[in-house]
């Protein structure tokens, strides 16, 4: 299992002493820690459907327990400007998913938020 001590340090004698103060699974570490949000700039409009695509399969996968807001950046010639659209529900966001959205088409890049 994958987890987090809190670890007390000392010098003694001119040795480093290490002294574990607590485990906590890692899972329970990052759900703790506030959850993550993502930024994703795409330039074509079909992709807003894969990348919902992805995060539909990970919200009924339910393997991430924590879920985060996502916001699309429209960018297009056709716009007056970047165009920015929040969906209504969060989703689950993590690094595995976060590399998923952005290795589809059309999207330019995904930045946490």
């Amino acid at each position: 299992s994958n987890v987090v001590l809190s670890i007390e340090a000392t010098m003694e004698s001119d040795q480093l002493k290490l002294l574990a103060r607590g485990v906590q699974a890692v899972d329970g570490v990052a759900a703790e820690a506030g959850s993550m949000g993502l930024r994703v700039f795409i330039d074509r409009a079909e992709a807003v459907k894969s990348v919902s695509s992805v995060l539909e399969r990970a919200a009924k996968d339910g393997k991430s327990r924590s879920g985060g807001p996502v916001v699309f950046c429209l960018i297009d010639a056709s716009l007056p400007g970047e165009v920015e659209l929040s969906l209504a529900k969060d989703y689950p966001v993590n690094p595995q998913i976060k590399g998923a959205i952005k290795s589809l088409g059309g999207v330019i890049t995904v930045e946490e938020c």
